[in-house]
């Protein structure tokens, strides 16, 4: 499915940019939270306090497309964990997500306030597979669990000519339908948790 996304966008992206689209790319650092015992989801600024502390923090990359006002984005965020004894054995959470974006002044403006809707799979698995098959030949091509999602928010970017920088909040509903094998017989996949709200840094490019 993450392979089919990826050939959408740069489908997209080959049409678009030759209707004279804006093309823009970056960094993110993504959290994701649940609401504390009083119900509470965390402030703008406890989240940066996290992001600054590396609590947390899922990275990554994202690239987005922008005709006028209506942008259609992908983005791809994880979070490592080392093993102790062999790096064939690392796990990673990763985040696949395609989406929709408006901007309400347009993408370029230096105020950037923005509407966001996407999809996306959340998923964990051994970083490098191949490897880990040395351990586990049994392992397929599958992730250990994972879910699809649908998330939405709203988010504010500032512009400087052709750098620019954001934050958002989203929220996260978690997929009732189970992710199927595509090696296994098309049986479920072992479902991942989503937590139901994120806050996402970032720092871009404009082309």
């Amino acid at each position: 499915m993450t392979k089919k996304l990826i050939l959408v966008l740069a489908i997209f992206a080959f049409v678009a940019t030759g209707a004279f689209a804006q093309l823009t790319f970056g960094i993110t650092g993504v959290q994701y939270y649940q609401e504390d015992a009083n119900g509470d989801l965390p402030s703008l600024s406890e989240a940066w306090s996290d992001f600054k502390d590396g609590t947390g923090v899922y990275g990554g990359l994202f690239a987005e497309i922008i005709l006028d006002d209506l942008g259609i984005g992908l983005s791809f965020n994880q979070q490592t964990y080392e093993d102790a004894f062999d790096s064939a054995l690392d796990m990673w959470n990763y985040d696949v997500n395609v989406y929709l974006a408006y901007h309400i002044f347009g993408g370029r403006s230096f105020l950037d306030p923005f509407l966001q809707a996407g999809l996306g799979i959340l998923a964990f698995d051994y970083k490098d597979k191949e490897a880990a098959k040395d351990y586990y030949p049994l392992l397929t091509e599958d992730p250990l669990a994972g879910s699809a999602y649908f998330d939405f928010g709203l988010g504010l970017g500032v512009n400087f000519d052709h750098l620019g920088i954001f934050f958002k909040a989203m929220w996260n509903v978690q997929s009732d339908e189970p992710l199927y094998s595509q090696e296994d017989g098309g049986t479920p996949i072992y479902p991942m948790d989503v937590m139901p709200f994120k806050w996402v840094f970032g720092a871009k490019v404009l082309l």
